[in-house]
């Protein structure tokens, strides 16, 4: 008996069509959370290759169109994936802690893509609720599939990242409040450096969005916690298949 990378996408049913969402979420802001700390350059190569899926995704996810039950219609493997999966199976299992002598949550760095995520999906009820967000969201999807062939189809270059991140500012960025990011402070002074960071944001958005079109919702995930852990399991057993 010998495991082998999956070669074809399975088949997955509603719930965990709308885990891997939600873990198409966590994967943007743990991105978000090593960009924020380490650099743009210092996420490696891996980390560019996830950046790299979700803004595939994130171009291609629309307010109304999509009628696809399939998280997977969005990205080529489930290993596209699976650092949100590991990053919001970490999160289940080790929740928030409350610091000593405080009623509040301690926000270690281990909880900031936690907390991000929340954060995303709150904002994105509001911004899809808006009709002129999501114009501006449409047309800025369009015009970068446009540029892209100018680019030799690079997600990666700097014009696309700099203009995912403006389609955050003009969006989510917007609305109080706003999604406070933790890092290195002199990095933050530079623009690529934060056109990265909120281009991540910006693809953690479609992603929730992706996520409420499946039927997700914050009470669901409070009261579901075990069946989403389990699905997060199947989920990241299914990138392997055993012949």
């Amino acid at each position: 008996m010998t495991e082998l990378p999956f070669q074809q996408s399975p088949t997955l049913n509603v719930r965990q069509n709308r885990a891997l969402a939600l873990a198409g979420v966590f994967q943007a802001t743990q991105l978000t959370h090593m960009t924020a700390l380490t650099g743009r350059q210092s996420i490696g190569e891996s980390g560019n290759f996830y950046f790299e899926q979700l803004i595939k995704a994130s171009l291609n996810i629309r307010p109304s169109s999509n009628h696809s039950s399939q998280t997977l219609d969005f990205f080529n493997h489930l290993a596209d994936i699976s650092l949100g999966l590991k990053t919001l199976e970490s999160s289940i299992n080790q929740p928030f802690n409350t610091a000593p002598k405080s009623r509040l949550p301690k926000l270690s760095n281990t909880k900031l893509p936690m907390s991000y995520a929340m954060a995303l999906l709150q904002l994105e009820k509001k911004v899809y609720s808006n009709p002129k967000y999501v114009e501006i969201i449409e047309q800025s999807q369009q015009k970068i599939l446009k540029q892209l062939s100018f680019f030799d189809h690079n997600y990666l270059h700097p014009s696309i990242i700099a203009n995912l991140a403006q389609t955050y500012v003009d969006t989510a960025g917007q609305i109080n409040p706003r999604i406070m990011v933790r890092g290195n402070a002199e990095a933050f002074k530079d623009s690529a450096h934060t056109n990265r960071i909120r281009a991540s944001l910006f693809t953690g958005l479609q992603m929730a969005h992706l996520w409420r079109q499946l039927g997700g919702s914050s009470w669901g995930m409070v009261f579901s916690k075990r069946k989403l852990l389990r699905d997060i399991q199947d989920l990241a057993r299914l990138q392997y298949q055993v012949v």
